[in-house]
């Protein structure tokens, strides 16, 4: 999980250099409203460079998505009621964040990247995931960290099979007839009702 932020950060960093060193980018094209305009395409190393810098970016996001809000929520313990409620205002907050940095990705930075430079608004991407990686790292010894039990492709593949098994099943009338619903805990939140 830590090693994830450092992928992202590693690939922002590889699109920065891909846009900021002269040598790393094309040359630009001709006007566009001529007739014959032409545009060189990238090659070589350019094209090696911004296709790592991709490949880095989304290897990072798509471990960082699928873990991030699963590790947030390992945070609070769902037993006791307070800490209940402090994962739902982290969560609004979670999202919340998640919603403006788009916002401000949308808005700001294709702003810079049009106006100032593709350099600056990657750079600036960066620069603020090398603070996300700072505070990560810092709030380390805080975190709690939950032993994982078992495979979760075993229970994935038990699941999927009990289902194949059962698929003619008739269903219960009420859901208290369900396997082990009385057995199961209840939430704080579904105690509330």
């Amino acid at each position: 999980m830590l090693l994830i932020p450092f992928h992202i950060h590693q690939g922002v960093g590889l699109l920065t250099a891909a846009t900021t060193i002269p040598s790393m980018r094309p040359p630009p094209c001709d006007d566009y409203r001529k007739q014959n305009h032409q545009c060189i395409e990238v090659k070589g190393n350019q094209l090696v460079l911004l296709y790592a810098a991709l490949y880095t970016v989304a290897l990072g996001g798509g471990g960082i998505k699928s873990n991030v809000s699963g590790f947030g929520s390992d945070q609070f313990d769902q037993t006791d009621p307070k800490e209940e409620k402090r994962m739902i205002f982290f969560f609004n907050r979670f999202y919340f964040s998640i919603s403006m940095g788009s916002l401000f990705a949308v808005i700001v930075l294709v702003y810079v990247q049009d106006n100032v430079g593709r350099g600056w608004g990657y750079g600036i991407s960066a620069g603020t995931m090398v603070i996300a990686v700072a505070v990560l790292i810092c709030g380390t010894p805080r975190y709690r960290f939950k032993k994982p039990r078992g495979s979760p492709l075993t229970i994935i593949w038990r699941v999927s099979l009990l289902a194949w098994k059962k698929r003619r099943h008739p269903y219960p009338s009420h859901p208290s007839l369900l396997n082990g619903y009385d057995s199961a805990t209840v939430p704080y939140s579904e105690k509330l009702k």
